[in-house]
């Protein structure tokens, strides 16, 4: 840690926040360095009496040896309140007699305040944003004498923070431990036995000195029991007893940096208001929570320890009024020609913002701006500025990325914050709220479907925010003209998102006449392949498999007209399907194209049933190798019918050997799932035929 001279004015980021009784240590990074900064903070909560008056409560506790200072303040006591009403406030000396003090406080009344963390409390406190840019003025003791957030801007490019991926494992004292770019491919793998192994990649740590760790916790562990155990200095990394990065250095879920890369995470951090540290693995909910709970501490809103609304629905009005989601307009199954997809840009978040719904204003009126509008807009306007940006740089395919992994962390906080506003889990949620939102976004689409049938088109699917319709004729400009005249009348921004040549709605898999939600596939004009819901969008689908079903696709859907797809189009992807059988039959496919990934969501012991990668992953532990949750499991089927789950598949590069007839079956699965519209056809007009030469011998 560096002292400065004098008082100085410095510009860095904001990395973490931790506690040391009344003082918040800030770890910035300024320059090249990460430097830490002392500020002086008390944690607090507030108390409305009702058993005792505010002047006896405050006589009772204002001598206490760790309450700093009690007084009176004007809050808000819920979001929906008129105006504000005098609480005490309690300050308190140190992080640790909090909780005791809230526990023998709350026997006088209801307090609040209580659940946000420490480190929440102090950035919102301070209206600061974790991984920002700030200005800071500090003495030469590095004590914090003022501090001023800076706007976040729209750079595409990431903070400057150096972040080093890794994963390891370890079997009979073997170390292999892998580190990978941002775009998870293999930098630099360390192999060896485990004491010269950890000791070059401890050379490596201190020669990159990384702000940012992306690993799974328990190669984490794994790292800090190795130091221990080959007393291996590596203090400065891994804190032994707080299992905490020392140094200012932040951990990052590997499994959220996987999807989102850094560009994503700062994006989903920064909206989040806490420290990365903390929130780097959560889901959308929590994020969305988090943030609410950061605004509410802003305005001035007091937070409840059970949350503002409570159901207070009957079982049997649940049954009745609960609302299930958006429209659904059951797709028609089978080929499509001259297909586009128009999709509302955001839907329920716009909806949020042009009918002003938030929690507090669905039951009151909406004479005033809904709490949910602020940071609903905010989002949606940064998400919407990288979604745009990304055309501009197609041809930079690194900043191309950045835009992408962006606009897409915060694509899904939007599309949670309209099914989270009626969760029970949300603190600040109600019903109301979700089939506000709900009832609004079907008369927006029944809407635009009613425009849509005036001009001709026919709506062959739709489903919540997005409508596939087909004319014959119809030209690209006609399509455009339509979305433009949607968005006229509904004032909701629409777009032609994909148009297609060929287009392939699929039946449910149960061979039901009903089609199914989110199956489909098609290709366009500009030769993109466009699918949902078949083998090759799954991740655990092997890659043979799955350029399997992508050349039968495009085999069939390679042709110049409809009455061709249903011939020759058809025969083509039946000759990809049997060419890939013959070629597992002979056993002319690599091995590692037959792999299988999965992610472990838990440990394995905590699985019911041992899935193929979790017996692969308990496999892998009898054998040494310590894997649990966020491990991605690789595996191969040896013998697919074997009784005993561990005797059907071997861990990826384990086994010489695979199952031919399971990975036969696989690709014909495969083939079949595409072909479902049109073998239905094929087996009714087998029993038309057979019925005719029954009656007409």
């Amino acid at each position: 840690m560096r002292n400065w001279s004098e008082k100085m004015r410095l510009e860095g980021w904001l990395l973490d926040v931790r506690f040391r009784e009344d003082q918040a240590m800030l770890w910035i990074k300024v320059g090249d360095q990460r430097v830490q900064m002392k500020d002086r903070f008390n944690m607090d909560f507030f108390v409305s009496p009702d058993n005792v008056t505010q002047e006896k409560l405050v006589y009772l506790f204002d001598e206490h040896d760790h309450i700093v200072k009690i007084d009176k303040s004007l809050r808000f006591l819920s979001i929906d309140s008129p105006e504000k009403s005098q609480v005490l406030r309690v300050s308190v000396d140190s992080i640790t007699h909090y909780r005791n003090l809230v526990k023998l406080v709350s026997r006088y009344g209801e307090v609040f305040d209580t659940s946000l963390s420490p480190s929440q409390r102090y950035l919102a406190d301070r209206s600061l944003i974790p991984l920002g840019k700030l200005v800071v003025d500090v003495n030469d003791q590095n004590i914090i004498t003022g501090i001023e957030p800076l706007p976040l801007g729209l750079e595409v490019k990431p903070p400057p923070f150096k972040v080093l991926c890794f994963d390891l494992s370890l079997e009979n004292e073997m170390l292999d431990l892998v580190t990978y770019n941002e775009y998870m491919q293999e930098e630099y793998r360390f192999t060896g036995p485990e004491y010269e192994t950890l000791l070059a990649f401890v050379e490596y740590l201190s020669e990159y000195d990384p702000d940012m760790l992306a690993c799974m916790e328990t190669d984490l562990k794994k790292l800090i029991s190795l130091q221990t155990k080959h007393d291996l200095p590596i203090s400065g990394y891994f804190h032994r007893k707080s299992f905490h990065l020392d140094e200012g250095r932040v951990y990052l879920n590997l499994m959220s940096y996987r999807r989102m890369s850094l560009a994503g995470m700062v994006e989903r951090i920064q909206y989040n208001r806490e420290v990365p540290r903390i929130a780097s693995d959560w889901a959308a909910g929590r994020a969305i929570e988090s943030r609410q709970t950061y605004e509410a501490r802003r305005k001035g809103y007091l937070l409840p320890r059970n949350g503002f609304y409570q159901p207070v629905m009957s079982l049997e009005e649940l049954l009745r009024e609960r609302d299930h989601g958006g429209l659904i307009f059951a797709p028609n199954v089978g080929l499509h020609e001259n297909v586009a997809a128009l999709d509302f840009e955001s839907m329920f978040p716009q909806i949020i913002l042009k009918h002003n719904i938030s929690y507090e204003n669905v039951r009151n009126g909406r004479e005033t701006e809904g709490f949910l509008l602020d940071f609903t807009r905010d989002t949606l306007d940064r998400r919407l500025y990288f979604k745009h940006k990304r055309k501009e740089l197609e041809g930079d395919p690194e900043k191309w990325f950045w835009c992408e992994t962006r606009q897409q962390a915060l694509k899904e906080i939007l599309f949670c914050t309209y099914g989270y506003s009626g969760c029970w889990a949300n603190k600040f949620g109600n019903m109301d709220t979700f089939m506000e939102i709900n009832k609004a976004a079907r008369i927006n689409l029944v809407k635009a479907m009613n425009i849509a049938r005036r001009k001709g088109f026919q709506t062959i699917y739709g489903n919540s925010d997005s409508l596939f319709l087909e004319r014959k004729g119809a030209t690209r400009t006609d399509f455009d003209v339509l979305s433009d005249e949607i968005y006229t009348k509904t004032e909701l921004p629409i777009t032609v998102e994909n148009h297609f040549r060929f287009l392939v709605l699929l039946p449910q898999k149960s061979g039901k006449d009903f089609g199914a939600i989110n199956r489909y596939y098609g290709v366009t004009y500009d030769n993109k392949l466009v699918c949902r819901g078949i083998e090759l969008r799954r991740r655990n689908t092997c890659q043979f498999v799955a350029k399997t079903q992508e050349e039968a696709i495009r085999a069939m859907l390679d042709q110049e007209s409809r009455d061709d797809v249903l011939s020759k189009g058809i025969e083509d992807a039946n000759k990809v399907i049997d060419r890939a059988c013959r070629e597992i039959k002979r056993g002319l496919v690599p091995i590692e194209a037959l792999e299988s990934k999965t992610i472990l969501r838990r440990k394995p012991s905590k699985y019911k049933a041992r899935l193929p990668h979790v017996a692969a992953a308990e496999a892998l532990n009898i054998n040494g190798l310590d894997v649990g949750k966020g491990n991605v499991i690789g595996y191969v089927y040896v013998d697919a019918d074997h009784k005993n789950p561990f005797r059907r598949i071997s861990p990826a590069g384990y086994q010489k050997n695979f199952d031919a007839k399971k990975y036969m079956r696989l690709v014909e699965e495969a083939g079949r799932s595409i072909m479902l519209p049109f073998l239905k056809k094929e087996e009714e007009a087998r029993k038309t035929a057979s019925l005719e030469s029954f009656f007409n011998p």
